[in-house]
């Protein structure tokens, strides 16, 4: 029926009924034969990551996008506001009975939090309290499944893992099997089958970690990357965390669910995503849904140095290309520098909301080039031109021996991963990677690879369009922060700092593609000077963080980063994360 509602809309808006068709089919023969068609040029889908597997066994080279399963959880820390980290659990986990992808299955308490009776017993009885009925009772808070709980979703509601207890069970209410009480499992341990499993229905379970480190270590351990939350008033809890945490939509001070257009654009990573990962209501959705091919370029070059790198990698293999193509590759990797200066190497705060930052930013996906034998030697170093500066050392590249040995070694010069091996040898190898192809056969890459759909392959005509090839060697992130407290501005979480470029965690300038917005004063994020009255004795890593125990003064400077302790001459550079048991930092 909603289908066949916006279907209505958007006819009578205009759109041709010989464009857009409303087909409704039954899972059966017929809609088999209509997903995998080979007239059909590419399926959107939204529903469980098993599915896109399905429809990928029909058609190995089916191109889909789809937006898959999610296991997200919130993180609480013991600098959170139990009170609002409560509400938005509550929020997160059982609206909508659970059925959302974004829902939170998965409550991760870290250490006071976890022992905190006040938040345990809030989230409890605000579940507890959750009035189950049918959506036409306004008084109901919860409605029914959308049908009857079997399979995994019955076990999630019926059965503990080993170890486990339910806080709270959940009660069946009627004979159905629709409409369920709200279930909060606790023992979570890691590895556990509820810790890996989505199970779509109002259901979380509650998991213990010692500090926030091993948190997100839990939170990164499963085999989807759809939504992810923190509840956490520390500006230095915040940014370890969001520099860290591997899903799509990240969400500090907030519920996990209900993204909005042009604020989070939705869509995640690893197993939550098939295909070229664009998100919905982003900026390259539609870019996606085509092809593109190499066309004459009109505007000008630009003026703007491609980075050190780049630059290097480009002088190696001058030798190696015509004049027209060297003209060609300068002029690309020139158009990378300016678009990536301008929007793919920065954090952007695209909702421009004063209460709420919402900032879209690229991290680097490790993704392999393939030059297959009939690839020409410049387009497969325009390819890998443009992996350099989106990822750096997180690409490799796989040549045919025929591309000749001076591409790899200019490679090999910029610290590039690189092997040969045949297109035999390298179709039978392929199985579940991203994987930038220059020339070869996409249709029966995805054979090879049986229609694996954790296989994302990127495989158009090499253009000299950023836009086009940058999108390879990244992934899009939304970070949304609730940044009012009781709707008066949280200076706190308006000076954290989120950073755009491709090496934040492994040492690059901590300022580069800060969100122009903030101030960039250092010493107004925290990254000042300690007086000689500092205390301090014993130092140990944590994770990323540096516990300092209050029991010895320090007579020098501290200067705190957000990436571990280094040493330059005699200053020392530490993050602070606790200093003794009772919270001062």
């Amino acid at each position: 029926h909603c289908a066949a509602v916006i279907s209505e809309c958007l006819w009578e808006a205009g759109i041709p009924r010989d464009v857009l068709q409303l087909v409704d089919v039954e899972e059966n023969a017929a809609g088999k034969h209509l997903v995998s068609h080979p007239e059909v040029d590419r399926v959107i889908l939204t529903g469980a990551w098993e599915t896109a597997k399905l429809f990928r066994s029909w058609r190995h080279d089916l191109p889909v996008l789809a937006e898959t399963s999610g296991k997200n959880s919130i993180i609480v820390t013991e600098n959170a506001d139990y009170d609002l980290a409560a509400a938005d659990i509550i929020k997160s986990a059982f609206g909508n009975a659970g059925q959302k992808c974004s829902a939170a299955s998965l409550i991760i308490l870290v250490g006071q939090a976890y022992r905190s009776q006040r938040l345990r017993h809030q989230i409890l009885d605000a579940a507890s309290s959750i009035r189950v009925g049918s959506p036409s009772d306004l008084r109901s808070q919860m409605g029914p499944l959308a049908e009857p709980a079997s399979g995994k979703l019955l076990d999630g509601l019926t059965k503990l893992d080993p170890g486990q207890e339910w806080a709270l069970e959940p009660v069946r209410i009627d004979e159905e099997g629709r409409y369920w009480s709200p279930g909060v499992r606790s023992g979570i341990k890691p590895g556990d089958p509820y810790h890996l499993t989505e199970y779509f229905g109002p259901i979380t379970g509650i998991m213990y970690a010692p500090d926030l480190a091993t948190a997100i270590a839990y939170q990164n351990g499963t085999a989807f990357g759809l939504t992810a939350g923190l509840h956490s008033l520390d500006p230095a809890e915040i940014e370890f965390w969001a520099e860290r945490a591997n899903a799509g939509n990240l969400y500090v001070n907030r519920s996990i669910t209900g993204a909005i257009v042009g604020r989070q654009p939705f869509g995640g990573w690893k197993r939550s995503a098939v295909g070229p990962g664009a998100k919905a209501g982003g900026y390259h959705y539609l870019q996606v849904l085509g092809t593109w091919r190499r066309a004459e370029v009109s505007a000008p070059t630009p003026a703007d140095r491609p980075c050190a790198l780049v630059e290097q990698f480009v002088g190696h293999i001058e030798g190696l290309v015509t004049r027209d193509e060297r003209a060609w590759l300068l002029d690309a990797v020139a158009r990378d520098a300016r678009e990536w200066d301008e929007w793919f190497g920065r954090s952007i705060d695209v909702g421009g909301l004063e209460k709420e930052r919402n900032i879209l930013r690229y991290r680097p996906a490790s993704t392999q080039v393939r030059g297959c034998a009939d690839a020409k030697l410049v387009d497969v170093a325009r390819v890998v031109a443009a992996g350099l500066l989106a990822a750096g050392d997180n690409i490799s590249v796989c040549l045919d021996p025929s591309l000749g040995e001076g591409l790899g070694r200019a490679l090999r010069s910029v610290g590039v991963a690189v092997t040969t091996a045949s297109d035999e040898d390298w179709y039978a190898s392929l199985g579940a990677s991203r994987v930038r192809l220059v020339g070869g056969n996409p249709s029966r890459a995805a054979d090879e690879a049986d229609g694996d759909p954790d296989l994302a392959l990127w495989a158009n005509e090499v253009t000299s369009a950023p836009q086009v090839e940058l999108l390879p060697f990244l992934r899009e992130q939304s970070v949304s922060m609730t940044a009012h407290r009781f709707g008066n501005p949280d200076a706190g979480v308006l000076s954290v700092r989120l950073c755009g470029c491709r090496r934040c965690v492994t040492g690059c300038d901590l300022t580069a593609g800060i969100d122009s917005d903030l101030d960039t004063d250092v010493t107004a994020h925290g990254v000042n000077s300690f007086g000689p009255l500092g205390q301090a004795k014993s130092v140990s890593d944590n994770g990323g963080f540096v516990d300092i125990s209050p029991s010895e003064h320090v007579d020098r400077p501290v200067n705190v980063c957000s990436t571990g302790i280094r040493s330059s001459g005699d200053r020392q550079l530490l993050v602070m994360h606790r200093i003794g048991g009772d919270g001062r930092r």
